[in-house]
This record gives structure tokens, C-alpha cells and sequence, in this order.
């Protein structure tokens, strides 16, 4: 325990100056505007969620324990879940030892740098409700039914926060197959805990579904939690060379320890830990999600269950060399070195200046001039539509646009398609008083559709509607692209 709270001791003030000084991300500014509407009357499903609806109703809840909207607040509370995911990884794996726990937890905490989790996602959420499934399941305390169940039970609530968390439930049944296979447990064992842990991962899922059926906004909730998420996202490797890159050395420490397995004392080990068994198949299957996209915080759920099986071959090996040296400390401090230099590697290629996050302090004073010229262009109670990657300016300036949606992003897309008429709509609504572009060429953020007929004829009726009823305006207090409505002055 001592140690454990010494490594948070250390953990948490640095993550949370590098949090501090990372912004928000792209997903995350969204997560957050959508999660400040329900402080303003909003309801969830007025605007496209892309995320399941727990991230943001939780995130507002949550922020407004915390202090508010503001940057120490946000930051304080990524932290805290990134905390929360370093200890959870602690907790469940001290099944498979003191130290290996240390090495899990560990792992885990390094990966939170490099996988994204400075920024507010829903993943962290996802490996924290996977992680506790694992510790409940792989536990000998307890009844074992209720066991099973309640693993299932958590990883629903993964899913309220994210689908991908649907993964792991692949990942228990081919453990529970798996057991049986092997002859650890029973066929009836086996038909017994499989219903448990599907029908506790039903329970927060028809729950959700009861409540929105009950609210008016079934059809919406399953359409934007599972349907699109499942079925429409598109998949692309636009981001699959920065992921080898930024991802490099946690997949050569990851090749390391499976190359262990081909020595037969270390197998020997992972043969008799069947609790890593579940770790690796929750980690192998959490991967699917990849085939999608390769953004990095992607491959965090997966990451966190790689981290136990990483951290077992390890400490196998330190102790193989401990009985072959008698020097142990020597060669923690040779594992150290070499893990060191593969993170400083994977920065360098990366991004060497985001090293700068830990030595600086982010000067935000520039929002407020921001906020305040949005608002003046705006009026009392105007409507704004900023477009591209103008879209953080919504949470600078805490204004919100007159279309059900925060970004035009791929979710956007595919919402077009049955609302083809939604920008000339938007644009020839007189609460609509000012629109803004980020400086992309690409005009709107899915960059894979634009020649899509149905987003063709969209970023049509933008360009006509802007031309009717707005005027464009170039300011040297502002330094993107803006349009007023035609009746306003500059």
C-alpha cells in the first residue's frame, strides 16, 4: 500500500500539469459543450452524441462537484480518472502478486501519457468498469454466481460509456470457453456464468433503454449508441503511422514479453496464472476496435489488460535473474534503463515538445478576449455556428449552435443524409447571428465525404445560405473567418 500511494504521490501532479498544459483535444471539446447544455436546459440527445450518454451526463455532474467549467477543474478531473485507472490496475492484479501489481499499475500509469488519456475520454471510464469486472471475476471471495453477474453488470456500465467496451464481453465468454476447454471448469460452470455475465451486461443497458423509451428518445439513443457506432462509423488508417510511432515502445515491450512464453519456465508461469489468461483475451479482443481507427486512446482498454500480462512475464524474469545473480536491484535498475530510453525514443519521433507540458504552465487569458468578441458578434441570446476546427470556440465562448450538432464530423455525415436540408434551415434562421471557419481547407472536418453527394449538396446550401443572409467580415481582432447576418454591423 505504501508504495502504491508513493507512485500516485508522484503520479498524479505531474499528469496533472501535463493535462493542464495539453488543451482538451478535439473529442474532448465536444464532451464537454454537449455536457455544459444539461446545466442549460438541454436535454441529452438534443445534439449528436458521439459517445454513449453516461460520458457527458457524468462529466457534468462531475465538473460541477468539481468547480465548474474552468481548467484546473477539467484537468483535476482527468486526473482523477487516470488515477483511478492506475489503481484499479493495482488492485485487481495483486492476484498475481505484490510486485507484478506494482509493474501493472505502472505500465498503466505510463500509458496514460501516450495514449491520450490527458485528454477527457471515455476510455479511461471503459478500462476502469473492465478492470473491476476482471478483479470481480478472477477474486475467490464471494458467491460465485454473484460474481459473474457483476462483472456483468460493470461492463455494461463500460458500455454506457462507450460501445467499444462490448469488446471485453467477447473477451469474458472466449475466457469462460476457455476454462472449460482446458478442463478448470465444469460444461454446467460453463453454461452457468456465461448467461450470468451477459445478462449483467444487459441490466445498465435495458435500464438506459427503458429510461429513454420512457423520456421520448429510444429510436435517438439506440440509433447514436449502437446502430451508427457498430454499423455506420467508417473505418480508415488515417492516423496507423503516428500509432506505430507514438505507440512504439509499449509494442516492442509487448513482443519482448510474449518472446518470454517461448522459454519454458515462463510459460510454465503464464500456463498456471489463468487470471492472465482473461487479462491477455480482454486485451486481444478489446483490439478489434482498432480496425476502425488507430487513434491512440483506441488502444487504451486494451492496453490496460496487456499491462498485466507485460508485468507476470517481468517479474519472471527478474526473479529468473535474481536466482541466476543475486542482484536484483541491479537489474530493475538495467529493465528501467531500457524502458526509459524506448519511451524517450517514441517522444523524440513523436513529438519531442510536448516534453515542454512538464516544465510550463498553458496561459489561457487569451479566451477571454475571444469569448467576448463571439458574444458581441453574437448578441443576447444569438445563435452561432462555428464549423471545422472553430468548433472549441463554442466551449470559449459558452454558446451553442441552431443545428444538433457540435462538430461536422463522420456522425454529422451520416446525420445529413436523412436531414439533407439541415444547413439551409440553420442558415436562414434569424437567431443564428454569426458563423466562423477554422482555417482547413477541407471546409468541414469529414474530410472522407466530401464528394459524397448528399455532403455535397449540404456544403452547397452552406455556401448559398452564407451568401444570402450573411456578409463576410475580416478583422484584425479575430483571426479566423467569420460571416454576420447581413443586418448587423460589423
Amino acid at each position: 500500500m505504501t508504495r502504491i500511494l508513493l507512485f500516485l504521490a508522484l503520479f498524479c501532479p505531474l499528469f496533472f500539469l501535463f493535462t493542464y498544459n495539453s488543451g482538451y483535444g478535439y473529442d474532448a471539446y465536444e464532451y464537454l459543450i454537449i455536457g455544459r447544455t444539461l446545466s442549460k436546459g438541454y436535454d441529452l440527445y438534443d445534439f449528436i452524441l458521439t459517445k454513449s450518454y453516461l460520458l457527458y451526463s457524468s462529466t457534468n455532474v462531475l465538473l460541477s462537484l468539481l468547480g465548474g467549467y474552468n481548467h484546473v477543474s477539467i484537468s483535476l478531473l482527468i486526473t482523477l480518472l487516470a488515477a483511478g485507472t492506475v489503481v484499479a490496475s493495482w488492485l485487481v492484479t495483486r492476484v498475481l502478486g505484490e510486485r507484478t501489481a506494482l509493474l501493472s499499475a505502472a505500465l498503466t500509469a505510463v500509458s496514460c501519457f501516450f495514449m491520450e488519456m490527458n485528454f477527457l475520454e471515455p476510455e479511461s471510464w471503459v478500462a476502469i468498469c473492465g478492470l473491476s469486472a476482471f478483479g470481480v471475476a478472477t477474486r475467490q471471495a464471494g458467491k460465485e454466481n454473484w460474481r459473474w453477474l457483476l462483472a456483468g453488470v460493470l461492463l455494461g456500465v463500460g458500455m454506457c460509456f462507450k460501445s467499444v467496451a462490448a469488446f471485453y464481453v467477447v473477451g469474458f465468454g472466449a475466457y469462460i470457453f476457455l476454462l472449460t476447454l482446458v478442463g478448470r471448469q465444469t460444461i454446467g460452470q460453463m453454461l452457468t456464468r456465461g448467461p450470468l455475465v451477459l445478462a449483467g451486461f444487459a441490466i445498465p443497458l435495458l435500464l438506459s433503454a427503458v429510461y429513454f423509451w420512457m423520456t421520448g428518445r429510444l429510436i435517438t439513443h439506440l440509433e447514436w449508441t449502437y446502430i451508427y457506432p457498430f454499423g455506420g462509423y467508417p473505418s480508415h488508417t488515417l492516423f496507423l503511422a503516428k500509432f506505430f510511432v507514438k505507440l512504439g515502445w509499449f509494442l516492442a515491450l509487448l513482443l519482448a514479453s510474449a518472446a518470454l512464453l517461448t522459454v519454458s519456465r515462463f510459460r510454465a508461469g503464464f500456463v498456471q496464472t489463468p487470471a492472465v489468461w482473461l487479462a491477455l483475451l480482454l486485451a486481444v479482443f478489446s483490439c478489434v476496435s482498432l480496425l476502425k481507427t488507430q487513434a491512440s486512446h483506441y488502444f487504451f482498454p486494451a492496453a490496460v489488460f496487456f499491462a498485466p500480462f507485460m508485468a507476470l512475464m517481468l517479474d519472471q524474469w527478474l526473479m529468473a535473474q535474481q536466482q541466476r545473480t543475486g542482484r536484483l536491484n541491479r537489474n530493475l535498475v538495467v529493465g528501467g534503463t531500457v524502458v526509459t530510453v524506448l519511451l524517450a525514443v517514441s517522444v523524440v519521433l513523436y513529438r519531442p515538445d510536448a516534453a515542454k507540458r512538464f516544465v510550463t504552465l498553458a496561459d489561457y487569458s487569451g479566451e477571454e478576449a475571444t469569448s467576448a468578441f463571439i458574444r458581441q458578434q453574437a448578441g443576447p441570446g444569438g445563435k452561432v455556428l462555428l464549423i471545422d476546427n472553430a468548433m472549441h470556440l463554442y466551449f470559449v465562448s459558452d454558446r451553442e449552435p441552431n443545428v444538433p450538432f457540435i462538430h461536422t464530423e463522420m456522425q454529422t455525415t451520416h446525420y445529413i443524409k436523412s436531414h439533407p436540408d439541415t444547413y439551409a434551415r440553420a442558415l436562414a434562421d434569424t437567431s443564428l447571428k454569426l458563423v466562423v471557419f477554422g482555417n482547413r481547407s477541407s471546409v468541414i472536418d469529414d474530410s472522407t465525404a466530401l464528394t459524397e453527394p448528399t455532403n455535397a449538396r449540404a456544403i452547397g446550401q452552406l455556401r448559398q445560405g452564407l451568401q444570402a443572409y450573411f456578409r463576410r467580415v475580416n478583422s484584425p481582432e479575430f483571426p479566423m473567418t467569420y460571416y454576420v447576418r447581413k443586418s448587423q454591423t460589423p
